[in-house]
């Protein structure tokens, strides 16, 4: 029996204001192209992907289309690249989102940009956003300029991060070391945000950080049939240190803390794999939508509505368990 979506929160979800997509364009020519399409709107190409300028009537009119309630709103883009400019365009993006949130309070939330290699500015950026209703969580890239999550000099903004009780969202750029002759976002994404993933479990951020609340994008990547893979350091003696050996716990074991989000998790057996990781109360309603013509979300809706779930759990999964993660709704 198909059970109707309705209501959702969808956390995975982009935004990209015209004015930034120019802008990027014109700094890094070699990473971002415009391309202008004539009665449509701005569309720029970033690693083979078509991001379009955002349109809030066009986006609304697909929430509701799509039993969509509130979308948590995000431009990983920023983090293919850290330079002088990084904490200009993050500012940015961060002001945008927010207006987006105060216009729409019913429709939008904000995930906040950090300039995250200068710690005592992403620490002020944060410290601008504290206790604002626009704003849900923070957005990290798998990689931020080659720099992982996990990284030492991470360590005071994590640190900030708690302290405000925000939940962290991972979402895949491409890798520092890109390889093979398929573009990133089709395979090389989701690698590295397994990457991003083990190097928070062996830098000890549940351990350092207890409680703190950190969502991954794509179910994961490969991390749930990787899991068991994590302990391969403290199994055999002659690893590197500072892959788990110096954890409280075993490294497969922190698998369990990170939440997934759904987004083009439209395949029974990954669905499956990381209900049986995590647990279905950490699995967040993502979808992904904001290419124009994608039909990511209608196969998402479809695919959560024809599963064997009780109205109880799918009512979790598109709104419960985002309420108790973020806390704001």
């Amino acid at each position: 029996m198909s059970h109707p979506i309705l209501d959702c929160i969808d956390i995975h979800a982009h935004g990209f204001p015209e004015r930034y997509l120019r802008a990027i364009a014109a700094r890094y020519p070699d990473k971002v192209q415009l391309a202008e399409e004539t009665g449509r709107d701005l569309i720029a190409r970033w690693t083979g992907a078509p991001l379009p300028a955002w349109n809030a009537d066009v986006r609304v009119r697909e929430m509701a289309r799509d039993g969509v309630a509130i979308e948590i709103l995000s431009a990983p883009t920023i983090y293919a690249w850290l330079d002088e400019d990084t904490r200009g365009f993050c500012a940015e993006l961060n002001d945008f989102q927010a207006s987006m949130a105060r216009d729409r309070p019913d429709k939008f939330r904000s995930f906040l940009h950090l300039p995250v290699h200068e710690p005592d500015a992403a620490i002020r950026e944060l410290d601008r956003w504290r206790n604002r209703s626009e704003v849900a969580g923070v957005v990290f890239g798998s990689n931020m300029g080659g720099i992982y999550p996990g990284d030492a000099k991470l360590l005071p903004i994590w640190d900030a991060i708690r302290a405000l009780d925000l939940p962290v969202f991972v979402h895949p750029v491409t890798p520092a070391a890109c390889f093979g002759p398929v573009v990133s976002p089709i395979v090389l994404f989701p690698c590295d945000t397994t990457l991003a993933a083990t190097s928070i479990i062996y830098a000890g951020i549940f351990d350092k950080f207890p409680g703190i609340r950190i969502i991954l994008s794509h179910y994961g990547g490969a991390l749930p049939f990787l899991a068991a893979r994590l302990d391969m350091a403290v199994d055999i003696p002659g690893f590197p240190p500072r892959h788990g050996q110096d954890l409280r716990d075993r490294p497969s074991q922190y698998v369990r803390h990170f939440y997934f989000d759904t987004a083009q998790g439209f395949h029974r057996a990954a669905f499956e794999c990381a209900c049986t990781v995590v647990g279905l109360e950490h699995i967040l309603y993502g979808s992904d939508q904001f290419f124009v013509g994608s039909t990511w979300r209608a196969r998402l809706n479809g695919f959560l509505g024809e599963l064997n779930l009780s109205p109880n759990q799918l009512s979790a999964i598109v709104r419960g368990n985002a309420q108790r993660t973020f806390r704001c709704f």
